[in-house]
């Protein structure tokens, strides 16, 4: 089990908002409010989406949470996530997030699924890749900043331990490298970028 997270009790975040309440083997259950999601009591497994998302030079966006957010704000993260809302798919969370975070309507590849338990929540996260031409505009309410980083570096950095990430978005990260499958993801869109 991880540390806990750096809840923020100042957040804008609807904390009466209703998310896919899962077992943990990700069979639905019901609604449930997200408040009930973020404590240390109860700890019920939720659903939510992570994207990561390349230019068409093939460099990785990441993202800086805005301060308002109600876990870890401040810290930098996937290009895009949050909940899988009660009643939509993982695939309709990930297109409504990449909307509303970066302005952004594209098509999606899955790269995995995860299990994560803290000592503050249970999430069950599908991990998405996509590809832009377009340039994303970030909602400042969601997050502060947007950054390119090259693939290779970041990944090298984040094995050393020089570079960090939210703490969910950095089990999500070390899953897709573990399996291979962002890497896979980059070298068939990329193919020269990965010579």
């Amino acid at each position: 089990m991880q540390k806990p997270v750096n809840y923020n009790s100042n957040t804008t975040d609807p904390q009466d908002e209703l998310l896919c309440h899962v077992t943990e083997d990700d069979k639905l259950i019901g609604p449930i409010k997200r408040r009930i999601c973020h404590n240390e009591t109860s700890r019920p497994w939720h659903r939510t989406v992570h994207l990561y998302l390349f230019d068409k030079k093939g460099r990785l966006y990441l993202t800086k949470r805005s301060q308002n957010k109600d876990v870890v704000p401040g810290k930098w993260t996937v290009s895009a996530g949050g909940h899988v809302n009660s009643g939509q798919t993982y695939i309709e969370a990930v297109r409504e997030e990449t909307n509303e975070e970066l302005n952004l309507r594209i098509d999606f590849e899955i790269l995995g699924k995860i299990n994560i338990e803290y000592e503050t929540e249970r999430e069950i996260i599908t991990i998405f890749a996509a590809i832009t031409s377009k340039e994303p505009t970030i909602d400042k309410e969601e997050t502060s900043k947007i950054k390119t980083f090259d693939l290779q570096k970041i990944i090298k950095k984040f094995k050393t331990e020089k570079f960090d990430l939210s703490i969910n978005s950095r089990d999500s990260f070390r899953h897709i490298i573990k399996t291979g499958s962002l890497i896979k993801f980059w070298k068939k869109n990329f193919p020269t970028r990965s010579k």
